[in-house]
C-alpha cells in the first residue's frame, strides 16, 4: 500500500510561501452554460477571477478566502497554489469556470474549476485537474472556502480520546480499530515523551473518495493506487484505506509538531519503523526488504534517499522508506532512544547527521546489511 503523493505533500519553505508571484497573461474562461446575467453569478465570477489571479502571491492569506479556513487548514488552497506550472511553462495551465451549482444553502454555491493547457506546437490539449471550491455569498461580499466541510457535511462523526473521526457514510464505523488506534497513540506519546495531539481523521473507502472530499473531480493521482493516504496541515489525517487505523501518518503529525525541520527521508523512516507502512507492520516489511537485498546484491542504499521515489519491492515495500527505517532501528539499538530523537531533530545536513551515528557513504551498505541480519529491535508492537 503506497502513500498518495499529491500536491499537498510538496514541501514549501516559508521563504517560498512569502514570495510574491504574478500570473502573466491571466484570463479566466467561463463556460457558456453559466448564466452570466445573474447578478450573484456576476459577482462570483469577478471575485473568482481576482482570487485565482492573486492566489500565488501568498499561501497564508488572501482577501477573497475565508479567514477561518486559514485557522483550520493552515493552507486551505494549497492544491491550487502554482497549479498553472508545467514543463511547457510556468503559466501553461489556464483556469475555466465550468459550473456554478446551487446547494441547499442559498448563500453557498459550488464552483467547478478546470485547469487546461494547449500546446500549439503539437496541437495537443492537456487537463491538470477539475477542482471544487465553495463560494459563500454574504450581502455584497463573496468569500471562498474549502470544499471539504461541504463534502463531508453528512458523514458520520465520533470523538474518541484525541481523535475526531469523520467517517464515510458508505462504510461502517470500526470501533475495534478505533480502540487499537488510541492504544498506538498512547505508545507514540510515551516514545516521544509528549502529550496527545488533537487530530481530525477522515476515513474514506479508497483514494478516489479521499480526493473527492478534498475537492477533486479529476486528478490523475486518484486512480494510481487502490489504497493510501496522507497527513495534512492542521493535524488532519486522510485515510483512503477504509480503516480507522493509520498510525504511520499519525507519526507524521507528531514529528511535524515536535521536529518541524525533520529531514523527510528520516521522517518516513521513523514512521515506517514505529508503525509500518500501509496495512503491514515494520516486521513484515523488514522481512520483505531482506528478500529484496538478497535478490539485489548490487543494490546501493545511498542512491535511494528520496522518500518520494516510487521504488517498491513486490508492490508494497518502499525501498527508500525501509532504508531510512533500518537506519532508525540501528541508531536505537546502538545508541539508545535519546540519540535517535536527537537525530530526528537535527537540522544539520543528512550525511553529517548519519556520520554522527557511525554511517558513511563507504560503510552504509555493509552496516545496513549487517543490521537487517540481526533480530528486530521492536518498539511499539
Amino acid at each position: 500500500m503506497k502513500k498518495i503523493i499529491v500536491t499537498i505533500l510538496i514541501i514549501i519553505s516559508l521563504d517560498c510561501i512569502a514570495q510574491s508571484q504574478v500570473i502573466e497573461n491571466f484570463h479566466l474562461t467561463v463556460s457558456p452554460i453559466i448564466d452570466q446575467k445573474n447578478p450573484v453569478t456576476i459577482k462570483i465570477i469577478s471575485a473568482l477571477s481576482s482570487f485565482l489571479e492573486s492566489k500565488n502571491k501568498s499561501i497564508i492569506e488572501n482577501d477573497y478566502w475565508l479567514q477561518s479556513d486559514f485557522q483550520k487548514y493552515t493552507y486551505p488552497y494549497l492544491d491550487l497554489y502554482n497549479i498553472e506550472q508545467s514543463k511547457f511553462g510556468k503559466d501553461f495551465f489556464k483556469p475555466t469556470l465550468m459550473e456554478v451549482l446551487s446547494t441547499e444553502n442559498e448563500n453557498q454555491k459550488v464552483l467547478k474549476i478546470a485547469y487546461l493547457g494547449h500546446n500549439p506546437q503539437t496541437d495537443e490539449n492537456f487537463i491538470k485537474l477539475i477542482y471544487n471550491i465553495i463560494a459563500n455569498v454574504k450581502r455584497e461580499e463573496i468569500k471562498f472556502s474549502s470544499y471539504l466541510d461541504f463534502a463531508t457535511r453528512n458523514w458520520k462523526r465520533e470523538k474518541k480520546e484525541s481523535i475526531n473521526h469523520i467517517i464515510s457514510p458508505i462504510k461502517n464505523i470500526n470501533h475495534k480499530e478505533i480502540k487499537a488506534q488510541n492504544k498506538s497513540i498512547k505508545k507514540l506519546c510515551d516514545f516521544f515523551n509528549t502529550k496527545p495531539i488533537s487530530i481530525t481523521y477522515y476515513s474514506c473507502v479508497n483514494p478516489k473518495e479521499l480526493f473527492e472530499i478534498k475537492g477533486f473531480d479529476y486528478n490523475p493521482m486518484m486512480y494510481i493506487d487502490d489504497s493510501g493516504g496522507l497527513a495534512d496541515y492542521g493535524n488532519i489525517i486522510f485515510s483512503g484505506n477504509s480503516s480507522e487505523i493509520y498510525t504511520h501518518e499519525i507519526v507524521h503529525i507528531y514529528t511535524n509538531k515536535l521536529y518541524p525541520k525533520i529531514d523527510k527521508f528520516l521522517d518516513e523512516g521513523i514512521a515506517t519503523y514505529l508503525a509500518g507502512s500501509g496495512k503491514y507492520d515494520y516486521e513484515w516489511h523488514r522481512k520483505k526488504f531482506k528478500k529484496f537485498i538478497i535478490e539485489n546484491p548490487k543494490h546501493d542504499f545511498k542512491n535511494h534517499f528520496n522518500p518520494y521515489e516510487r521504488l517498491y519491492y513486490e508492490k508494497e515495500t518502499s525501498v527508500p522508506y525501509m532504508t531510512s527505517a533500518l537506519i532508525c532501528e540501528r541508531t536505537l539499538r546502538m545508541y539508545g532512544k535519546e540519540r535517535l530523537l536527537h537525530m530526528l531533530q537535527s537540522q544539520d545536513q543528512l550525511w553529517n547527521v548519519l556520520n554522527n551515528v557511525g554511517l558513511t557513504m563507504e560503510n552504509l551498505n555493509d552496516e545496513l546489511i549487517k543490521e537487517i541480519s540481526l533480530p528486530i529491535t521492536a518498539v511499539l508492537y
